[in-house]
């Protein structure tokens, strides 16, 4: 099994600790993709020990059309194992690995095929390492045969009695298959490792062959058989990968990860994942998947993900679903599907802030009502109240709902909300300037209909906010307004000092008034 994968996985393989295990799983089970419903089924079964179990995951065909029965299989297989019970019987345990080893060569195995399926041997009698070592896995557990599957960088192979006889399967050759290290071969493999400086005259010297052998030949730890389908999983998605057939090998090599999750199955599952995201315009829900999948690397610390590249794809997501096409209901899923991948709190408020700044400001657009800009605008504002564009939109919006209104009570009371929801408008002169004409307003009427003292409290009111908030300027025509009108109430009350006053104050806040000044003459 040579293993061929594309340009972004290539030599890297061979180069990858074949079992630096990783306990925290990327994928999970509601991750996976099935190509069939038998396929589904298999994934169910959680008992994998039992290798009834592992035929059902190991059937599942590269191609999506052809199934093979599990139940036709194990049959098949179970035949061969009652006749060989009978026929090893009584031998040697190397009698019995030799015999073992040729009745299933003939049985099965008739043709060699890099390309391969576990269920073409079942179809075709086609085979290569992965399958044939799993067809053998399988009849030695049933057998009560001990064996080691043993991955190497380019090949898989099996060796039975692995604490005592170590004999060696060679499941691709049907000759030569099997192979016994006698001591002169032990020895000598330990004296090339030692002239090769690969162990210290101390190791050697301090450890018999046997014992440098076990450790340094035989230094692979052996695959279970969820990890032998695993390594089936895997091989597909390189098939796959060949054909650049890119969202057919992420599936794969999901599953190849989900059974075990190992370091060349992760580098396969990222590079794949990175290549595909990368290559595409976030048009299908997988593809948002497949960005949510990555983020998931980000949890534990990949360094090779930066936060910059994730939010960066965020923004293509964006102009793709939002700015290009107005998909806002897909725009919507996926970032739903993303956010809740992302436990990082700086990438999840950029993220976060993105989102709810983009709708924000095309609701604006599109003169949405408050009750769809209004949570945005906020969301945005908690993550990052300083953006000035930000700011800008929300001014923007309050200006256009405050020409919506007539009643200066309801502007107050809008602004009043805005006020408490972005507190950046406490200190913006614009805002105030509307709030104190409308304050203004609101004296005027209440002198008009003789609330004098309602009519003072608005005037003391604007002088207090003018007074604070030192560059706010009220429009001249409100002032002259407010204070012309509560001058002349006090006039025909007959108390001259206070309204001649009242024009000299009206007159500080809008010191060339021609209105206010003609009337304290006409005084």
């Amino acid at each position: 099994m040579i293993l061929k994968i594309y340009s972004f996985v290539c030599l890297i393989l061979l180069y990858i600790p074949i079992f630096s295990q990783n306990n925290d799983s990327l994928v999970k089970k509601i991750d996976l993709n099935y190509k069939n419903t038998e396929e589904k089924l298999a994934f169910t079964k959680t008992d994998l020990s039992n290798p009834d179990n592992v035929v059902s995951l190991l059937l599942s065909s590269y191609e999506k059309g052809n199934v093979y029965s599990d139940v036709k299989a194990l049959q098949q297989i179970n035949d061969c194992v009652k006749i060989l019970k009978q026929e090893i019987n009584g031998k040697s345990e190397v009698k019995k690995v030799k015999y073992v080893y040729d009745y299933v060569h003939k049985q099965f195995l008739k043709v060699y095929k890099l390309q391969n399926s576990f269920s073409d041997i079942f179809t075709k009698g086609e085979y290569n390492c992965v399958s044939a070592s799993a067809l053998y896995a399988i009849i030695y557990t049933k057998l009560d045969i001990p064996f080691n599957v043993i991955e190497a960088p380019q090949h898989v192979y099996l060796v039975t009695y692995p604490q005592s006889f170590k004999i060696l399967i060679e499941t691709t050759s049907p000759e030569k298959g099997y192979y016994q290290f006698n001591d002169n071969f032990i020895h000598q493999y330990i004296k090339s490792l030692y002239n090769s400086k690969l162990i210290s005259k101390s190791e050697y010297e301090s450890n018999t062959a046997n014992q440098l052998f076990d450790k340094y030949y035989f230094s692979s730890k052996g695959l279970t058989l969820p990890e032998v389908v695993s390594l089936q999983y895997s091989n597909y998605s390189i098939y796959y990968l060949e054909e650049k057939k890119y969202s057919e090998a992420i599936d794969e090599i999901k599953k190849a990860y989900y059974l075990n999750p190992y370091d060349r199955n992760k580098y396969i599952l990222k590079s794949t994942l990175i290549f595909n995201v990368q290559n595409n315009k976030y048009e299908k829900k997988e593809q948002v998947e497949n960005l949510a999948l990555l983020c998931r690397f980000r949890i534990q610390n990949d360094d090779e993900l930066s936060n910059e590249f994730l939010k960066n794809e965020f923004l293509r997501l964006t102009e793709s679903q939002l700015i290009n096409n107005s998909n806002y209901s897909l725009y919507d899923e996926s970032y739903k599907i993303i956010i809740q991948e992302i436990s990082d709190t700086v990438l999840n408020n950029e993220i976060s802030y993105s989102y709810h700044h983009e709708l924000a400001r095309l609701g604006y657009l599109n003169n949405k009502d408050s009750a769809y800009e209004l949570p945005h605008l906020r969301a945005a504002y908690n993550i990052n109240p300083k953006n000035a564009n930000l700011q800008g939109i929300i001014l923007s919006y309050l200006e256009r709902e405050v020409k919506g209104k007539n009643d200066p009570r309801d502007i107050i009371k809008l602004m009043d909300l805005y006020s408490k929801y972005f507190d950046f408008t406490n200190e913006n002169n614009g805002f105030n300037g509307v709030k104190a004409n409308c304050i203004l307003e609101l004296s005027y009427q209440s002198f008009a209909v003789n609330d004098i003292n309602k009519g003072e409290t608005y005037l003391k009111e604007f002088e207090n906010l003018i007074n604070t908030k030192k560059d706010t300027k009220a429009n001249d025509t409100f002032i002259e307004k407010a204070y012309s009108f509560a001058a002349g109430v006090y006039y025909k009350k007959g108390n001259i000092a206070k309204a001649r006053q009242t024009l000299k104050n009206g007159l500080i806040y809008s010191p060339d008034n021609f209105g206010l000044k003609l009337r304290l003459n006409q005084l």
